[in-house]
């Protein structure tokens, strides 16, 4: 199939987000409580919510949407960091909130996403296009992903993965990557800490 590029970028000092729907072939609600667990918190999570925060301008920050602004337990970053489980449930529960089919976790998305992350914070950029030259597709290609289609989202300076789910749900670009049902596997990578930490979402299709 013929493949093609559309890129979002957004910049906001000091969050940066950054959507790419790439190569393929083809406000106000008030956050749930910070102790609750993530699976209670998606629980409770309703479309209206997840709606209006889509709607209601950017916030790279994160710091206004449907998911707590702490994390309770795990790293402090994540709920759980083995094999990015907790943001599964993330981004699982918009999507199967907004009617779309949830995804899965994918080995070989997580390595390319994580290495992204790792380059970005190593080099000091924040981009979709690698300092190697390299792309989305070639970087999910490298890692062994067998892609009919494939997406990035990336962002920098969130404390946890909760407040990088909230701010790309607050980007249309972002959260057209979170909801779109030609996916069907992600894998996340995070790097550094601060405001110098970058995250990077992939999400794909075989």
């Amino acid at each position: 199939m013929k493949k093609s590029i559309a890129v979002a970028l957004i910049a906001l000092s000091p969050f940066l987000l950054a959507a790419c729907n790439s190569e393929t072939e083809d406000m106000d609600p008030t956050p749930p409580a910070a102790e609750e667990t993530i699976a209670e918190t998606v629980a409770g999570v309703t479309a209206s919510q997840i709606l209006a925060v889509a709607g209601g301008g950017l916030n790279a920050a994160g710091d206004s949407g449907p998911f707590p602004l702490t994390i309770s337990g795990g790293d402090g970053f994540q709920a759980n960091p083995v094999e990015d489980a907790s943001f599964a449930t993330l981004i699982n529960g918009v999507r199967t909130a907004l009617g779309v089919t949830p995804v899965t976790y994918n080995a070989q998305l997580n390595a390319a996403a994580q290495a992204h992350s790792d380059d970005m914070l190593a080099q000091d950029y924040f981009s979709h296009a690698g300092e190697d030259g390299s792309t989305i597709g070639t970087r999910a290609t490298a890692a062994g992903y067998n892609w009919k289609s494939i997406s990035e989202n990336i962002t920098q300076g969130q404390e946890n993965e909760n407040l990088a789910m909230n701010g790309w749900i607050s980007s249309p670009g972002h959260q057209r990557n979170n909801v779109d049902p030609d996916f069907d596997e992600f894998g996340l990578g995070r790097a550094g800490t601060g405001s110098a930490t970058r995250w990077t979402l992939m999400l794909g299709s075989q």
